[in-house]
């Protein structure tokens, strides 16, 4: 079973970073300016993909394309209108923990997307800053405290969810379809979509500021060398992100200009 999923975080104003979502110049690069998040999806609406939900009959079936948004950024409704303009449907994986804190969706916001028929999923309770280090009880608090937030706002079960910073493991897996998960959005940049028991892991491609219409439609149709290249940057990340811990994160904000 293979599908494309894209990976959105937040969409922002020129010189507004911080109205949505995390705060910094890390966050930032992946926060599209209105006109490159409209214009890409002007493009795919205009390739003859299906947008689905991912619990959609249809959502593997070939020509479906699937849209997330991590973070639970406050840009997430004015997002979600253009997609309900073009007939997609979105995945907005929140934080739960900051469910009605400045710069992120209030609860009737969060409502008012599921309504509209996007799907509202847990992207953690906290966000740490590596979920895969955390022990069993912590990391199981992490999905359980989501999962219980949202469906207590949403008043529906929630069984979507993404994994914060890409932070993927065997555990951080087994311990989300625990709380009940069945759908879990990875960061590995593949179509491929494997099977855990009656859960499945999807994974994702990234799409960061400057990355033109055209990036867009090649991770959603596989056209180009668009997909390997973000395959292969990731995969000589993966071995930095899973042993240097804390001094890859440091180097990340340093290289973006955090502190």
């Amino acid at each position: 079973m293979n599908v494309a999923s894209l990976m959105y975080h937040d969409v922002v104003a020129h010189g507004a970073d911080d109205a949505s979502g995390f705060p910094g110049p890390s966050a930032a690069s992946y926060k599209l300016p209105w006109s490159e998040y409209e214009g890409q999806l002007a493009r795919l609406a205009a390739s003859g993909l299906r947008f689905p939900r991912v619990d959609a009959a249809d959502a593997f079936a070939p020509g479906s394309c699937l849209l997330t948004f991590d973070d639970g950024g406050a840009s997430a409704v004015p997002a979600a209108r253009i997609l309900d303009a073009l007939g997609m449907r979105g995945h907005f994986l929140v934080t739960g923990a900051r469910i009605g804190t400045p710069g992120f969706c209030s609860e009737a916001e969060l409502r008012a997307l599921h309504a509209a028929g996007h799907v509202i999923g847990s992207h953690s309770q906290t966000h740490p800053a590596d979920i895969s280090r955390l022990p069993a009880d912590a990391l199981a608090a992490e999905w359980r405290d989501s999962v219980e937030r949202l469906a207590d706002v949403l008043g529906a079960p929630v069984d979507v969810a993404s994994i914060p910073g890409g932070f993927y493991s065997e555990a951080v897996a087994t311990s989300a379809f625990a709380s009940g998960i069945r759908y879990l959005f990875t960061s590995e940049p593949t179509t491929a979509v494997l099977r855990r028991g009656q859960a499945l892991l999807i994974g994702r491609y990234a799409l960061q500021r400057g990355m033109g219409p055209d990036a867009a439609v090649a991770f959603a149709q596989g056209t180009g060398v668009a997909r390997q290249r973000q395959w292969l940057l990731w995969n000589l990340k993966k071995p930095a992100k899973r042993w240097a811990g804390p001094a890859y994160r440091w180097l990340r904000r340093r290289s973006f200009g955090g502190s």
